[in-house]
């Protein structure tokens, strides 16, 4: 009894911290907007909203979203509709794809550039000095997942295309399947599958080759197989957890905080009641997790015949996250690969700045306690309410194509109607819309988990509240938020469900009290 009582107190605690997260962001996104300018430069401006019209708005959409969800039911299975919102996910990420296929930038650059040089035999990148891999090492278990692919299917970057359009239509697919497994609930399903459809920087992040997408989809399929597990105890759903939440993290390694939200809900069930799988596969994750990036480091280290660097120290990550700079309060501003270069690649003196950098922030926010709110206010709401998820900015081409022939000029007109034209308004406006949608919804279902006190209700809320509090340390983007986001949509449609039939029952009970009162 006591175990059951201590159990069911972390998971009211959780859903408190989840609920204000996300009272927090729905009334930001429902007052204020965090906008990039048309030009596309990373430097946010805010913009204030009329909130009584986002409240208009937002029932529009529900009122829209329900008889949508309504007729699509009517017309077709679940299953068939999953499957043709897959191809249609595919198909026109693909289609986005070819049309930006020529613009790798930023760190898909790299890390791909990289890739192709160590299936060359060329490992200049891990020698001193300023090279990619040599400061920001951490992204050597990414570069060996593009090598991977690259000498099974070619040094062709569109291989890695196509990875993401398949990433994206999977996504879907296991937003549906954790919407089924937690909610057992058709009308759900299918508000699950219609709000994935409506999240336009899903289509756009097919043009950021990087291990974002790939990961979202092996973490989702991680969380499905974790509540499957809960429900089953068939061992082998902790195999494919284990599997998949590694690759995961080899991908991008800020997964990392997805695998500490399934470990916080293992620990809970632990509690509840001791399970030696479970016990086991932690310790197996664990395991298996150290033992990849070592092997990995090693091979490198084999194959080159250089030591692996140990990169800018993660510390100096910290001091940029309390930092303002050029673009938003604790965004990337290039800190600590200035110290690295200027101290010499010396990671010793590199911690040493670092350090100086915290305390006197730390003694800025002290003594400015009102500039200290204001900092990490707008670090807040800079990464939470900006619709796009930096979708737009990290994928707009930066350079013009030369118009050669039709098929170009069309190109180029698709693209600037994209980025710079009236769908473009059009699309930010149903981003905004769905943004505040998921907010408000989401946050009807921490109300329902603090009701329900169900362990399986957490892995996602756990994530979100980890990703949250880990960008306030960390550097802050708004990119770093989306695949947190697109984990609420199951959550929010459930909220939106449960919302939608209290109010019909209110307004059923209401007519019929009416109906009475009329003939009596």
């Amino acid at each position: 009894m006591k175990k059951e009582l201590i159990s069911k107190f972390l998971v009211s605690l959780v859903a408190i911290l989840f609920f204000i997260l996300m009272a927090l962001n729905s009334f930001l996104v429902l007052t204020k907007t965090a906008i990039f300018p048309s030009d596309y430069q990373e430097t946010l401006y805010y913009s204030h909203d009329n909130t009584i019209l986002n409240i208009v708005l937002v029932i529009l959409f529900s009122i829209a979203l329900f008889f949508l969800s309504k007729y699509i039911k009517k017309i077709i299975g679940i299953k068939r509709f999953v499957l043709l919102a897959m191809i249609y996910l595919f198909i026109v990420s693909l289609l986005f794809a070819i049309l930006r296929r020529d613009y790798v930038q930023y760190d898909p650059f790299n890390v791909i550039d990289q890739a192709s040089n160590f299936l060359r035999g060329n490992y200049t990148g891990l020698e001193k000095g300023n090279n990619y891999l040599y400061i920001y090492s951490h992204q050597i278990t990414t570069v060996f997942m593009f090598q991977i692919l690259f000498a099974i299917f070619g040094r062709v970057t569109f291989i890695l295309y196509l990875l993401q359009c398949f990433s994206i239509s999977y996504i879907l697919f296991m937003l549906y399947k954790i919407s089924n497994i937690l909610f057992n609930n058709e009308d759900t399903a299918y508000i699950t599958v219609i709000l994935t459809l409506f999240s336009f920087p899903l289509v756009f992040y097919v043009a950021f080759i990087y291990g974002t997408l790939p990961g979202m989809f092996l973490t989702l399929l991680a969380f499905y197989h974790f509540i499957k597990y809960y429900k089953t105890k068939n061992w082998y759903d902790l195999v494919i957890v284990l599997l998949s939440i590694n690759v995961a993290i080899l991908l991008i390694g800020n997964n990392l905080i997805n695998m500490l939200a399934i470990f916080s809900v293992a620990v809970i069930l632990l509690i509840k009641k001791f399970d030696k799988k479970i016990l086991l596969f932690m310790i197996c994750t664990l395991i298996f997790m150290t033992g990849a990036k070592s092997t990995i480091e090693n091979y490198y280290s084999v194959a080159s015949q250089k030591d692996i660097p140990k990169g800018v120290n993660k510390i100096s990550w910290i001091a940029m996250g309390m930092q303002e700079g050029d673009r938003e309060a604790g965004w990337w501003n290039k800190f600590n690969y200035d110290i690295m270069t200027e101290e010499d690649y010396d990671n010793d003196k590199v911690v040493e700045i670092s350090k100086k950098s915290i305390m006197q922030r730390v003694d800025v926010f002290q003594k400015n306690p009102k500039y200290a709110l204001d900092f990490y206010v707008r670090k807040y709401e800079n990464q939470f309410i900006e619709p796009t998820f930096q979708s737009l900015v990290i994928t707009v081409p930066q350079k013009d194509v030369e118009e050669g022939n039709i098929l170009i000029a069309i190109k180029n007109k698709i693209l600037k109607e994209l980025y710079f034209g009236t769908t473009n308004k059009i699309l930010f406006f149903i981003m905004k819309i769905m943004q505040i949608f998921i907010y408000v919804f989401t946050m009807a279902f921490a109300l329902i988990t603090f009701k329900k006190k169900k362990e399986n209700y957490l892995i996602i809320p756990i994530s979100f509240i980890g990703g949250t509090i880990f960008h306030m340390v960390w550097e802050a983007k708004s990119r770093y938020i989306f695949p947190y986001f697109i984990f609420l949509i199951p959550l929010a449609a459930y909220g939106f469900n449960i919302t939608k039939d209290i109010v019909v029952k209110y307004y059923n009970k209401k007519r019929g009290k009416n109906y009475v009162e009329k003939i009596s």
